[in-house]
């Protein structure tokens, strides 16, 4: 009788080595399952901030040659070719100065 009671005790432990090495071998794919996928994911999230940077970069570029055409257009030269071009002409009568009065009194 104690003889059965050994390879009980036997089967057990046996039991349990083969559910502790399962359980390893799981852990181990999911980790190699789940480093794989924040690999890709990870190349994926820096390609497309790669392409963003890049959208940044050219829209900068679009502002600043705006910009420059702004200034172009609203120089006060152009204006005047233009509005002399109409037959428009500055009368200096009807410019009028518009300050500040509290520059005046020194504040």
């Amino acid at each position: 009788m104690a003889r059965i009671v050994k390879t009980k005790k036997t089967r057990k432990a046996f039991q349990l080595q083969n559910f502790a090495l399962m359980l390893m071998l799981f852990s181990s794919a999911l980790y190699l399952a789940s480093s794989l996928f924040l690999r890709s994911y990870n190349n994926r999230l820096s390609t497309q901030k790669q392409s963003i940077e890049n959208q940044i970069a050219v829209l900068e570029q679009q502002n600043k040659s705006a910009e420059v055409e702004i200034a172009k257009l609203s120089s006060a030269d152009r204006i005047d070719e233009i509005a002399s071009a109409n037959g428009m002409t500055v009368n200096q009568d009807n410019i009028i100065m518009i300050t500040d009065k509290s520059s005046d009194n020194g504040d």
